[in-house]
């Protein structure tokens, strides 16, 4: 990974450690989500369109994650 990569990923989970902690493991799910963001768009098989969807599933299931820790209904069935 070219050195201008890790600072920027080092300056993004420095920003993401100081975001405010809303539940239990928070921290953890917003550096996951950003990290498997950036590895979707390093991977230059995967096309606009299926990046963007997967960057959308990855949110939803972040925000989903969230909603379910602080107690909220997500509006959707189980």
């Amino acid at each position: 990974m070219p050195l201008n990569d890790k600072k920027i990923i080092s300056i993004i989970l420095e920003e993401c450690a100081g975001i405010q902690e809303r539940c239990p493991g928070y921290h953890e799910e917003i550096q996951e989500v950003i990290t498997d963001i950036l590895k979707y768009e390093r991977d230059h098989r995967l096309a606009a369109l299926n990046i963007q969807q997967k960057i959308n599933d990855k949110c939803g299931a972040a925000a989903r994650f969230l909603a379910g820790q602080l107690g909220h209904d997500t509006g959707e069935d189980a």
